[in-house]
């Protein structure tokens, strides 16, 4: 057997000098505004656990506005009945009665949202872009919910003409 040479080079040494000349480039370029780099990171955190908790809270109102609008949609059909024997009265009482909490509930969500994104763009923490955005997404909210409750009266409404 023929003893093959390989060809290669042991480089570990010009790696560990390069190493050591970025650690210390960083080191040095991050020292002297390590105090205001610290404290940014953390104002910025706090913008975004706060425009987490608004998304969170926009997400569920839009959900139960979702949720009210379907049991609306029930409600009318059950409105809707005009038979003398297959009348129900009861179930839309009911009804009635949980879809008043639940506009109620929302409207008081909606005005704690609305509080939030208030708190939120006066902190001023946040971008333009993100002050717009949670002005347009508390207007949209309001306008689903102000639909949905124009819907329920209309709804009883219709109720009332039928009998």
């Amino acid at each position: 057997m023929r003893s093959v040479q390989s060809s290669y080079r042991d480089r570990t040494q010009e790696f560990q000098t390069i190493a050591d000349r970025l650690k210390k480039s960083v080191q040095s370029s991050a020292s002297p505004s390590s105090s205001g780099a610290g404290s940014q990171p953390n104002g910025s955190r706090s913008a975004v656990s706060i425009q987490s908790e608004f998304n969170k809270r926009a997400s569920k109102i839009g959900y139960g506005i979702h949720q009210t609008s379907q049991k609306l949609a029930k409600l009318a059909k059950l409105a809707k009945r005009t038979s003398v024997f297959d009348d129900p009265t009861l179930e839309i009482q009911e009804l009635t009665a949980v879809i008043k909490q639940d506009i109620t509930a929302l409207n008081a969500a909606v005005v704690d949202l609305q509080l939030l994104c208030n708190t939120q763009n006066e902190s001023g923490n946040i971008s333009s872009d993100t002050t717009s955005h949670s002005t347009t997404v508390v207007d949209n909210l309001k306008n689903r919910l102000m639909t949905a409750t124009k819907e329920f009266k209309e709804v009883l409404t219709m109720r009332t003409e039928n009998l």
